[in-house]
């Protein structure tokens, strides 16, 4: 098994990109990350314990928070989860209570879908073949907020990927 931290994706790095480019809003908010690792035991009960060291296989469970501690509520929210290199985003993982709309990159946040572009490829026979891409080509997911973030309030965002690979 390999580190988290040394293996897929630094969980420090990602709050960092969470916090420096994922709020797009003008105040005084704070945001927290956490990265768990999702279990399951024989009845399917799941529990969850902080993502220190992954295997190929293993589920992740991204969660995140963000306060308002401002004097006044924080409009046009957007919180963006990476989808780290060696994972793949698990199909409708991504869940909030907040009033908002969903989109995801497939180009490390350059632009956001609500639908998977589609894409040009070969089939066996040489052919070509048009299909929508895939969730193992989802690098960001974005909620769209539209509600304000109020006052001395929180919301909470979560998000699943399962890793594929530990590189190096």
């Amino acid at each position: 098994m390999k580190s988290w931290l040394s293996g897929v994706t630094s969980v420090a790095l990602i709050a960092a990109s969470l916090s420096m480019g994922a709020v797009r809003a003008d105040g005084p908010v704070s945001s927290r990350l956490e990265a768990l690792k999702v279990t399951a035991d024989a009845s399917g009960q799941e529990s969850f314990v902080a993502a220190g060291e992954v295997a190929p296989g293993d589920l992740i469970e991204y969660r995140l928070t963000y306060a308002n501690s401002g004097k006044t509520a924080v409009s046009q929210l957007a919180v963006n989860g990476p989808v780290p290199k060696g994972t793949t985003y698990v199909p409708g993982s991504a869940s909030t209570t907040v009033r908002h709309e969903l989109k995801f990159s497939y180009d490390n946040g350059q632009t956001w879908l609500s639908t998977p572009p589609v894409r040009e490829v070969r089939a066996a026979d040489g052919k070509t073949q048009q299909r929508p891409a895939g969730p193992e080509e989802i690098t960001n997911v974005e909620w769209q907020v539209r509600e304000p973030l109020k006052v001395g309030s929180t919301q909470a965002y979560r998000y699943r990927v399962k890793v594929l690979a530990v590189p190096g």
